[in-house]
């Protein structure tokens, strides 16, 4: 038997509240201000976060090389109603908004080109609900403009993957105007069904070519998305991705049919490069699984 004297036990009490640290997986870990954050290795990125808050069930890191899109790990992200966090200077309550999603680490130069890719699937049971805007993946600004949508704050996105009146959408936001007052156009193009992606793997890949003025998506290898403008009208200090799943605008069913139904989406592969060979595994099969 192990004795330990009191200070030792007052040591291991002292670590355990001030270092709050727990994984699930080697990589999978929560702060000491509870905040959710995944190193990640082969994918370009250093860790993802979330820097709002979350509910236990909202998010799982998920052991199973059976029903993963490759390697070991997937994520699991559950949005629930009244799910709606926020940080120093954002408020999702206040804003009709609900979400659980990770920030990914390092941000992005506007340079040369940057590509994004992942593998998304929807549980058998995902609900599109109408007239809310459900972000399933996203390409943020930092620095970037300003303004509103729908009367309330915006700090608009530079691309958007949206499920939407039964689809699954590239949603471009073509931005004009001025830095504090951008005027923000969505224009969308089809990707795929909602309904032929429930309980099997998407995959998502996104080149943004500051260079030659074009945005390029591809679906499962295929190249389907071809925008021969600049991605940017203002130029932001520097871009970044997100995923998981953001609710946007979510009275527009709340008020007539009450709460939100429960959203379930499953994540892996998350990548970033500079080329479509670094993070497509359908263009380069020979990558290296992401855990």
């Amino acid at each position: 038997m192990i004795k330990l004297s009191m200070s030792g036990i007052f040591k291991i009490i002292f670590f355990l509240l001030v270092f709050k640290t727990y994984a699930f997986a080697n990589n999978f870990l929560f702060d000491q201000n509870d905040k959710l954050y995944i190193e990640t290795t082969n994918s370009g990125f250093t860790f993802h976060k979330n820097y709002m808050g979350q509910n236990k069930h909202n998010f799982s890191y998920i052991e199973n090389n059976t029903k993963s899109r490759s390697g070991n790990y997937y994520q699991k992200f559950e949005l629930r109603n009244g799910d709606c966090f926020g940080d120093e200077n954002w408020s999702d309550c206040d804003n009709d908004r609900q979400r659980i999603e990770l920030s990914s680490e390092p941000n992005q130069p506007i340079s040369e080109k940057q590509c994004y890719g992942y593998s998304i699937n929807l549980s058998n049971n995902f609900t599109d609900i109408r007239k809310v805007s459900t972000t399933l993946g996203q390409i943020h600004q930092k620095g970037g403009p300003t303004g509103k949508a729908n009367n309330l704050s915006s700090f608009p996105p530079l691309i958007q993957i949206d499920a939407r009146k039964g689809n699954l959408y590239l949603n471009w936001h073509k931005l004009s105007g001025s830095r504090d007052n951008v005027k923000d156009e969505s224009k969308y193009y089809k990707l795929k069904s909602l309904k032929s992606m429930k309980g099997v793997w998407t995959d998502i890949s996104l080149c943004l070519d500051f260079e030659n003025k074009r945005i390029d998506a591809w679906v499962d290898g295929n190249n389907i998305v071809k925008i021969l403008e600049s991605p940017i009208f203002f130029e932001p200090k520097s871009i970044y991705f997100k995923h998981g799943i953001y609710q946007s605008f979510i009275s527009n069913y709340t008020s007539f049919k009450g709460e939100t139904p429960t959203q379930i989406v499953y994540y892996d592969e998350v990548r970033r490069g500079n080329s479509i060979e670094d993070v497509d595994i359908n263009v380069n099969p020979s990558l290296k699984f992401v855990d």
